[in-house]
């Protein structure tokens, strides 16, 4: 008879391994942040791209499931909180609840498409290329349609490039890619909505 490691004690261990990474990220961010010249220092500080923590954290732990989304959420959410704390301001009460509740609805999500990125299932891993090179893929095309600069084109291509970069065969790879356009077509959408009621 084999002996395994208890299945709480690894569930354990990751939401460790996940809050360590997202504290060390989100140092990285805030250093990045301070050293980059703008507008390169906005990539520090985008929310599209700060979901490819959650997504490589569960790849690397190869969690799956709720504890996937679990893990996702931790990492994010400490992210988040080294940020904040780092930050040369407090944010307020308001922005602080609403990065909060940001931070686990994104870890979630990003953390269970880390997980289906490493199925064996074709589908599975392109709606993993869909839902974060769709997600780092709009948040670059609304910079680049309503804000402009060098930095938006490089997410833009580096969200169509993440979703190419799951697949394991070109048709694999042009299925991804298609997706992660309509994910963030329907994103570019939502965010303009969001601007119109905003400024109404």
């Amino acid at each position: 008879m084999t002996s395994r490691e208890p299945v709480p004690r690894r569930r354990g261990a990751g939401y460790l391994w996940a809050a360590a990474a997202g504290v060390a990220a989100g140092l990285l961010a805030r250093l990045s942040f301070a050293v980059l010249p703008a507008p390169w220092d906005t990539l520090a500080n985008t929310s599209a791209l700060w979901g490819l923590v959650p997504f490589l954290v569960t790849a690397a732990l190869r969690v799956r499931g709720r504890t996937a989304a679990g893990v996702g959420a931790l990492a994010l959410l400490t992210m988040v909180s080294a940020w904040v704390l780092l930050a040369p301001q407090p944010a307020s009460p308001r922005i602080l609840l609403l990065w909060g509740v940001a931070g686990v609805a994104a870890g979630t999500l990003c953390g269970w498409a880390g997980a289906l990125a490493r199925s064996a299932l074709p589908r599975q891993r392109i709606v993993a290329a869909a839902i974060v090179g769709g997600l780092i893929l709009g948040e670059g095309l609304y910079g680049i349609v309503l804000i402009g600069g060098p930095q938006w084109w490089c997410e833009a291509l580096a969200g169509a490039g993440f979703a190419v970069a799951l697949g394991r065969s070109p048709m694999e790879r042009m299925r991804a890619l298609a997706a992660a356009a309509l994910v963030a077509a329907v994103l570019f959408s939502a965010f303009l909505g969001y601007d119109a009621i905003a400024a109404g």
